[in-house]
């Protein structure tokens, strides 16, 4: 297939800073600084190990040459030779359509990992796909790999072609009345995407969880706006152990902490970043936080947790969250200038293989089953009013370049950003005027 991108590595680099491009697998670091590092191997992210999602998928059946295309130019920008399409062995009904498609994308190919919870994780990934072992604290390119997601690709491509990000796709799923996948414009709220959806009936019984169940946000407020690095909507019961579990408080998840963890190790020897070799022991941080101690060695395993929320969904017999109350220390130290530091790469511990989390099971386990559906892509959502975060990215906040009351079109640049800070350019998502200015910006159509 005959396919016409920029030689210039720079030029594609600017291409995706023009276009506000952000990893849109719910990190959201600058896709151009990423764009910018040296590896011999690009991997596509298109595992969706989160349950109930289909996000992922339909950028497999429905976008998935413009996937291609932006992996082959994040391979031009980095010099590799290599580029993988990265499925789940779960994934078989589209396996045959993926391998189809990267036929004739030279140094592309398909690999599939095991059908384990969280198989999308960057260390993990990187493992499964290319037996590289990423050391703690560091990042894919430490070993000469760059890891995208498949709808951040998607924006690769169109980002060459021009066209800033200014939509997201995102599943619906969970307890609602139409679970599907559509597509909605950054800054449309949680509110609207359910309403115009069908999905917004029964609220009152139930919790928002945004951008997966495990790892997911517990979200309450309906005006949150939905930017370029959530992949969905979860609706749940209220009183299911999973939203229990998400919309506990941490000070009070420390207090429980504190008087019923009982030390069992589960949480420890069933972390996918400890099986990787990393020095992290959750039950030690537990441990440390409950007895109300300050930096020491037992927390600063903390730094190293992905957050993937295994521990706090599926593995504490307990019902304790040792995820959120790392992610919770990692957020002091950092108040405290404390930071990681890249350790030697650990040895993979010979008991993994026997410990990984099968997708399948996770859903059982947490009740999820009777929530599972074939999501459909419902179209795309047209709401009248989009709030744009000026942050939707790792970094510093975009500076607005338009006042209220200004008129704006679907594409234009709302909110600017240093071409040397770590950060990305926010572009107005819809046609309209600027109503409101502060943290977000409010563009309503006239």
């Amino acid at each position: 297939m005959a396919r016409d991108f920029p030689t210039s590595k720079q030029e594609i680099r600017d291409r995706i800073f023009k276009a506000g491009v952000v990893g849109a697998g719910g990190a959201g670091f600058p896709t151009h600084i990423k764009a910018a590092a040296a590896a011999d191997t690009v991997i596509a992210n298109a595992c969706e190990c989160e349950p109930l999602l289909g996000t992922d998928r339909h950028v497999l059946t429905s976008r998935l040459d413009e996937m291609i295309d932006g992996l082959l130019i994040m391979m031009l920008a980095t010099g590799a030779g290599r580029g993988y399409v990265a499925l789940r062995e779960g994934q078989a009904d589209v396996l045959g359509r993926v391998g189809d498609g990267v036929k004739g994308a030279r140094g592309v190919e398909v690999v599939t990992v095991a059908d384990m919870y969280p198989a999308g994780d960057e260390h993990i990934l990187v493992y499964e796909a290319t037996e590289r072992v990423i050391p703690g604290g560091g990042i894919p390119p430490d070993v000469g790999v760059v890891v995208s997601n498949a709808n951040t690709l998607v924006n690769v491509k169109r980002a060459v072609d021009g066209e800033p990000v200014t939509d997201r796709v995102i599943s619906i799923c969970g307890d609602v009345i139409h679970p599907c996948v559509v597509e909605v414009p950054v800054g449309t709220t949680v509110g609207e995407a359910l309403d115009l959806t069908g999905n917004r009936s029964g609220l009152d019984d139930k919790g928002m969880l945004l951008s997966g169940i495990m790892m997911g946000q517990y979200c309450e407020d309906l005006t949150t706006p939905i930017d370029k690095r959530v992949g969905s909507i979860a609706v749940l019961p209220r009183d299911s152990e999973i939203m229990v579990r998400k919309s506990l408080p941490v000070d009070v998840m420390v207090r429980r902490a504190a008087s019923v963890c009982c030390q069992c190790t589960q949480c420890t020897e069933l972390c996918p970043r400890h099986l990787m070799g990393h020095d992290i022991s959750p039950h030690k941080i537990m441990r440390a936080i409950s007895w109300g101690r300050e930096y020491v060695p037992d927390l600063a395993g903390a730094l190293f947790c992905s957050g993937c929320g295994l521990c706090g969904v599926y593995v504490c017999p307990m019902l304790l969250s040792p995820d959120r109350i790392s992610f919770m220390v990692r957020a002091q130290m950092g108040e405290r200038g404390v930071r990681q530091e890249g350790e030697p790469a650990g040895d993979v511990l010979p008991v993994r293989a026997g410990r990984l989390v099968p997708h399948a099971r996770i859903v059982e386990r947490t009740g999820l089953r009777p929530h599972e559906h074939d999501l459909e892509f419902a179209g795309r959502v047209e709401p009248r009013q989009v709030r744009i975060p000026l942050t939707q990215h790792v970094g510093v906040p975009a500076t607005p370049v338009v006042k209220e009351g200004n008129i704006v079109r679907r594409g234009q640049v709302v909110g600017e950003m240093d071409r040397e800070a770590v950060g990305a350019r926010v572009h107005a998502s819809i046609d309209g005027m600027v109503v409101e200015l502060d943290n977000v910006v409010v563009v309503e159509k006239q």
